[in-house]
């Protein structure tokens, strides 16, 4: 009986070394990737900050906490995967390594935030359908200490684009002839920093027309190039689109717009920096000499300067900006306007 007892003492220790040696495998394979993870984020890091000559580029980046930068650099680094429609993105972990640097106890706004800003410094994500987006996360919590785990992926059953694609090879394709035009009217844009930023507003206010049907698209930059037909989101996105093509700073601007009878609309419009270091505001949609949306707002078919390069004195009579782009209380800093307009 004592021999068989030990004979089985000797099977559980082999035993128990055999799970400790996999278990090492296991932790060592998750360390290794999770540490190639890191890397490629900080190389990735540290070549956008080397190579960023327009501050407007990474704008909205720069004013967000650490670990939704890390979730907006994180979706740059992996954009093949959001064009895939289904391929999950795992965010490092030094996203929860930040928030406990934070101390913070709310953890749902921090994707938001990072999406807010990464959609407003960057215009080729029109093929996502914001509300497909979910994000998975599971929380340890040890002597105290908390540890995240984030994943970004399409909702159950859904993949990551919007009504108007299907498959990759369609996001491909819309991808290549946004740019396609885009370089063609950027071919076009020569002289000065006035002479480019005035024939970037006058391709847009001469070629686009304003969607009272509610188009697909309408909102983002492949609506005003492709089906010249969008909502002032199009307007706005496409003119910073092009000028930071130009490496001309220039960031996109939400807020209200009033017009003389004091009726109020959503609104989007841009803020451009020019060459005597002041940011002027150009609002292309209400210079647009058409009808604008339901509120009455109509734009002078004789006046299409009249919202291009503004001071705060004038453009703020009937525009007001707002920061928090969707009500997660991460209030954005639009750069300051000039009190006067821009004088050439």
């Amino acid at each position: 009986m004592k021999k068989n007892q030990k004979g089985i003492s000797i099977l559980s220790i082999i035993l128990l070394i055999f799970i400790i040696i996999v278990a090492g495998i296991i932790y060592t394979s998750i360390a290794n990737n999770e540490h190639e993870m890191e890397l490629a984020y900080e190389n990735y890091y540290q070549e956008q900050v080397y190579n960023q000559t327009n501050e407007a580029k990474r704008y909205y980046y720069n004013q967000i906490s650490k670990p939704a930068q890390i979730m907006y650099d994180t979706i740059l680094m992996n954009v093949d995967m959001i064009k895939s429609g289904t391929e999950p993105i795992k965010f490092p972990s030094s996203v929860g390594e930040s928030i406990n640097e934070l101390d913070s106890t709310d953890d749902n706004n921090y994707f938001q935030t990072a999406w807010d800003a990464l959609s407003l410094d960057n215009l080729n994500f029109f093929f996502v359908d914001t509300k497909k987006l979910t994000v998975s996360s599971k929380t340890t919590s040890l002597f105290g200490y908390r540890s995240y785990e984030f994943t970004l992926e399409p909702i159950e059953g859904s993949t990551y684009y919007n009504s108007t694609f299907t498959n990759r090879t369609e996001v491909d394709t819309a991808l290549k002839q946004v740019e396609a035009v885009a370089n063609s009217i950027i071919s076009e844009a020569k002289g000065s920093t006035y002479t480019k930023v005035k024939y970037i507003h006058d391709w847009i206010v001469d070629n686009v027309e304003y969607d009272n049907d509610n188009l697909e698209n309408h909102d983002n930059i492949y609506g005003t190039f492709i089906n010249r037909k969008v909502v002032c989101e199009g307007y706005a996105e496409a003119f910073k689109y092009l000028l930071d093509k130009l490496n001309i700073p220039c960031v996109l601007v939400y807020g209200d717009g009033y017009d003389n009878n004091g009726n109020v609309e959503a609104h989007a419009w841009n803020y451009v920096k020019m060459e005597d270091g002041k940011w002027y505001a150009v609002d292309t949609t209400w210079d647009d000499p058409i009808y604008v949306g339901r509120s009455g707002i109509f734009a002078s078919s004789s006046r299409k300067y009249e919202y291009f390069l503004k001071g705060s004195n004038t453009f703020n009579r009937n525009h007001i900006n707002d920061g928090d782009v969707s009500g997660t209380g991460q209030n954005f800093v639009y750069p300051e306007l000039s009190t006067t307009d821009y004088k050439r």
